[in-house]
């Protein structure tokens, strides 16, 4: 997670959620419970104050991932024209290359300590994920209630729905409603459960593409040595 890649997180999560109506069909409704926790308010404010608390961290390791980059940018350029072609990559890549070794040495070298550094803003994320998870079944009940629902079914269990059957958005409000924030500050010892960094990892595949897409639009000015990572979530229970 670099201080870049933070920023990003607020408007992720909108990919989750493409439409959907406020009501539901003949007592049966769908949810992405996903999208709920993940496009939540209250998860937007713990990213933006992770950024700000752990700023110093993410600095230093957004400093050490482009100094990184710029090492593998070097050791792949082998013409030295200032671009990593196709071929200079999948060179790399063959068995035994050296270069491929020398590649390999540099981000086993540095990569520790650039997630060292990520991990404390990481759990945060994590635990904030964690928070609100248990939050959604009490607004699921809730809207559930209010539009009297019978059914609810996830949209993968289904072949069909319209879309007046996607109470995702009604679930999310209600969140928002009774859960505007939450801590970002994980006990002593936490470790997130196995669901959290699914999600966590689902998340950050979001902010991935987007990245990728807003960096394929831009003018190339090179192909990039090796995309910076996000940082490895931490391990579930």
């Amino acid at each position: 997670m670099t201080k870049t890649s933070l920023a990003a997180l607020a408007g992720a999560a909108a990919a989750l959620v493409a439409g959907g109506a406020m009501a539901q069909t003949a007592g049966i409704a769908t949810v992405q419970p996903d999208a709920v926790i993940l496009s939540a308010k209250a998860f937007d404010a713990a990213n933006q104050q992770i950024s700000t608390t752990y700023k110093s961290q993410l600095d230093q390791a957004s400093q050490q991932q482009t100094a990184l980059n710029t090492q593998l940018r070097a050791l792949l350029d082998t013409n030295k024209d200032g671009q990593v072609s196709q071929a200079e990559l999948q060179a790399a890549q063959t068995p035994n290359s050296a270069i491929g070794n020398q590649v390999r040495a540099a981000q086993e070298k540095a990569e520790p300590q650039i997630e060292s550094l990520q991990r404390p803003a990481t759990l945060a994320q994590a635990y904030a994920i964690e928070q609100i998870s248990q939050k959604y079944d009490a607004a699921l009940r809730a809207v559930v209630t209010a539009k009297k629902i019978n059914i609810v079914l996830t949209p993968g269990a289904i072949q069909y729905a319209p879309a007046s059957t996607d109470v995702t958005r009604d679930v999310i409000a209600e969140i928002d409603r009774s859960t505007p924030t939450v801590p970002v500050t994980p006990p002593a010892n936490w470790q997130p459960t196995q669901e959290t960094v699914q999600l966590l990892q689902q998340y950050r595949q979001i902010v991935a593409a987007n990245a990728q897409r807003r960096a394929q639009a831009a003018p190339a000015a090179g192909t990039p040595a090796a995309p910076a990572p996000a940082g490895k979530a931490p391990t579930g229970r």
